[in-house]
């Protein structure tokens, strides 16, 4: 109990407080740069169970592609997920019901 009490809560609290400067810090900074979006293009696919439960993908049309607008930052900012994680995750899979 007594090393709870000594080691584990300070670190735990300086590791939070750690976790609240870097997001405070990403936060400023994407505000200073005037609220940094980009729209990336991303494809969408389609699943559906067939009857022997197995899933079917289609693809669908260039038409209905969308772009998903992303923010210049290491943390999610301003409602919008960050462009390094939009960019690796340009297909969207839809399911069918």
């Amino acid at each position: 109990m007594r090393f709870l009490k000594k080691v584990a809560m300070p670190a735990l609290l300086l590791l939070l407080g750690l976790c609240a400067v870097v997001y405070a810090l990403d936060d400023l900074w994407a505000r200073y740069r005037g609220k940094p979006v980009v729209e990336v293009k991303v494809d969408r696919d389609f699943t559906a169970r067939n009857r022997w439960s197995q899933i079917e993908y289609s693809i669908s049309t260039p038409e209905a592609d969308t772009t998903q607008i992303c923010v210049q930052a290491m943390l999610p900012h301003f409602g919008y997920a960050p462009c390094w994680y939009v960019v690796k995750h340009t297909i969207q899979q839809t399911e069918n019901p």
